[in-house]
């Protein structure tokens, strides 16, 4: 099912766009490639906590890349950006999500896709924990965990290998699971900002009230069973 919507702010990078793009990370050592920045780039969205591109360009780039000039900024931070609103605009009104990946010659494989989207949550791992703590929904990260350990084996931890079936399954999975992932923090992101002077600078309220904790209603109810609207 999708969610209706007619905005075009969203509209994806065409084929020639992300080529082009993948070439431009490929040249640069440190930097994430097109399959690690969409993983990146998704966790970066779904986060509880609403993150600029000044504070994550320098993630995907590398700490100590330099544009050689404004034209070449403008160009491929543009390119960066945009696709990061396709990532959203996909997020907001779309059941199901449809990460990039790279084709290699088994095919699909999704462990980049996955490191980079765990790479953007210990960004932020405090604010994480309240999902990745449910026992109800931190199933959701299932697909995400064993996509990423295939590319980063834990010695103590062995998984069964991974067969194009179960692949075509994972995928599958991720794509249904990034959307719900980005729906149970909806609430933290929609906690307003509060003047903090009159200089036009903002900041959010000293503490957010998590889904889990009683409301603060008096009913006894969890938070998210009844004052939130959920």
């Amino acid at each position: 099912m999708n969610r209706e919507h007619s905005s075009s702010y969203d509209k994806p990078l065409s084929e020639q766009e992300l080529n082009e793009l993948a070439d431009f990370l490929d040249d640069i050592p440190d930097a994430m490639n097109l399959e690690a920045m969409d993983g990146f780039l998704a966790a970066i969205t779904c986060s509880p906590e609403i993150i600029m591109p000044g504070e994550f360009l320098n993630h995907i780039l590398g700490e100590e890349y330099e544009f050689e000039d404004a034209e070449q900024a403008e160009k491929y931070a543009g390119l960066i950006l945009r696709h990061w609103n396709s990532i959203i605009g996909q997020l907001i009104y779309n059941d199901i999500f449809e990460p990039v990946l790279l084709e290699y010659d088994d095919g699909l494989i999704g462990n980049e896709w996955a490191t980079g989207f765990l790479f953007g949550v210990h960004l932020d791992e405090e604010y994480w924990k309240e999902l990745l703590e449910d026992e109800e929904q931190s199933d959701l990260f299932v697909p995400v965990f064993i996509l990423a350990q295939e590319n980063f084996p834990d010695p103590e931890k062995p998984q069964e290998p991974i067969d194009s079936e179960k692949r075509a399954d994972l995928l599958a999975l991720l794509a249904l699971s990034i959307p719900r992932i980005y729906d149970y923090f909806a609430l933290d992101r929609a906690v307003p900002a509060e003047p903090q002077s009159k200089s036009g600078t903002f900041k959010r309220p000293a503490r957010k009230i998590v889904r889990n904790e009683p409301c603060p209603c008096g009913s006894g109810k969890k938070f998210k069973k009844c004052c939130s609207g959920d």
